[in-house]
């Protein structure tokens, strides 16, 4: 009999030791190689195994402690951009042995892989004239200057986007005064209508698509419209994004997408304006460099009626965009709508995981009524009201330590934190904002991982999320 439970014991001893229940076992081993018999081995291992499971509390079965099992950890570059199709790099490659990179040095329009480009996003987003330039940030500056924005204007916008939109309305001699965002990463329409009434004098409102949010589009155009205000649209991160079926970018006069790397299409650098106004096109293609009759190498700009004498008038910014640059973003266009569905899929894979485990740590923002096609190229998620600013940190470390940085947009150094930009700073208090800010996590989602990648992301952030909390319970 005794031969009999040593038999089976041994095994599940074995099995306890392995998953850590009973790893204080391994702290008198030592004692146990003195003893003769494997029957006295097998007594003094039961009885201190006993002892250390009374010890523990009879809660010491269950594992809900991530850090007494095998952590999730990631090997994968978060920064991985998507890469430039076969097409676009023969493309290049082609447009490099001919030298011709300037965008004006074709025969006409049709020639011009520039204009070809500009056409192909035009016919995408559905709007009339298209500008293709060496930024989004260009674009936003300039859809400012050509919606008569003069030096020293005030320009209302988000508190919550990046750094490069204050620096548009810099660029451009405005004023940024910033309206409160919200806990889904929106601009507060209610702080907004606030903020018009208090700057009668502000004649733009510049609302920023962050991460792919859209506000309440139908709600910020009727408060613009009340106060006589320009409404432009910053739809740098919502390339895909629709707004009651029509792509975002058509509720205000003017928009800018980005072809910056992070963003939907990758030419390194690289942006378009965006609009059905034909005195906005006009003025814009001359300060982005269509100097004397050169508008004419255009396929998405208005009649040379529009033009007059603007490029006599405007000064020529030299912001064009090189045909290097359209040559990879062309390819890109046509296969837009599959990657919006993969990364659609595997994140509403990876949200439902993270709400199903640790959602009561955790809110994700909510897509705003209205918004009838989202793109999720990241994802977004503030962690609850109960995480300390000591809680949040080793929730970052912890995220890090198994190979996924986790960037906190309310972090000292984060150029997506209004506190962070001296070169337009706020001039009222934005707490709303503010305190957002400090709990609202931002985590890439590369196109080129693996869906497997995606089930180890939402583990690293479950374990990073329970451990801080386990730690302070």
């Amino acid at each position: 009999p005794t031969a009999t439970i040593l038999f089976f014991l041994e095994p599940l001893l074995f099995a306890l030791e392995s998953i850590s229940i009973l790893r204080p076992v391994y702290l008198f081993d030592f004692l146990l190689a003195s003893c003769p018999e494997q029957k006295s081995k097998m007594y003094c291992k039961l009885a201190l195994a006993a002892l250390a499971a009374m010890s523990m509390g009879a809660n010491a079965m269950v594992l809900t402690n991530p850090t007494a099992t095998t952590r999730a950890s990631i090997k994968r570059d978060i920064k991985t951009p998507d890469p430039v199709p076969v097409a676009g790099q023969e493309a290049a490659v082609e447009l490099m042995k001919t030298g011709r990179m300037y965008r004006y040095n074709v025969a006409n329009a049709e020639s011009s892989i520039v204009s070809q480009c500009e056409k192909d996003v035009a016919d995408y987003t559905g709007h009339k004239y298209c500008i293709a330039l060496n930024s989004c940030g260009s674009a936003l500056m300039l859809m400012l200057k050509c919606t008569g924005l003069e030096y020293g204007d005030k320009v209302i916008s988000n508190a919550f986007t990046f750094g490069a939109v204050p620096s548009a309305i810099e660029h451009a001699g405005g004023k940024a005064v910033y309206v409160e965002s919200d806990y889904n990463h929106v601009m507060d329409v209610a702080d907004l209508e606030k903020k018009l009434e208090a700057n009668p004098d502000c004649n733009h409102v510049l609302v920023s698509h962050m991460r792919g949010k859209v506000g309440d589009m139908d709600a910020i155009l009727k408060a613009c419209e009340k106060n006589d205000a320009i409404l432009l649209e910053d739809c740098a991160h919502s390339l895909g994004v629709e707004w009651q079926g029509k792509h975002t970018g058509h509720v205000g006069k003017v928009c800018g997408i980005s072809s910056q790397s992070y963003k939907m299409i990758n030419s390194g650098e690289g942006g378009f304006l965006l609009t059905d106004d034909p005195d906005v096109a006009a003025r814009c293609a001359v300060y982005a460099g269509a100097y004397e009759g050169l508008a004419a190498k255009h396929m998405t700009v208005p009649g040379p009626e529009h033009f007059g004498d603007l490029p006599k008038e405007l000064p020529n910014y030299s912001l064009r965009m090189s045909a290097l640059a359209a040559s990879v973003i062309k390819p890109q266009l046509l296969s837009l709508d599959e990657r919006i569905e993969k990364y659609n899929r595997r994140y509403n894979a990876l949200t439902a995981k993270l709400e199903e485990r640790v959602g009561e740590h955790m809110s994700i923002p909510v897509n705003t009524p209205g918004v009838t096609q989202p793109v999720h190229d990241s994802i977004q998620f503030n962690l609850g009201k109960h995480f300390t600013e000591e809680m949040l940190q080793e929730f970052l470390d912890e995220c890090a330590a198994h190979g996924l940085p986790v960037e906190l947009f309310g972090h000292k150094s984060n150029a997506r934190n209004f506190v962070n930009w001296g070169f337009a700073p706020a001039n009222d208090p934005l707490p709303m904002t503010g305190e957002m800010l400090s709990r609202a996590c931002d985590c890439r989602m590369p196109l080129m991982w693996d869906d497997k990648d995606f089930d180890d992301m939402a583990d690293v952030l479950s374990e990073a999320i329970e451990s801080v909390v386990a730690k302070h319970a």
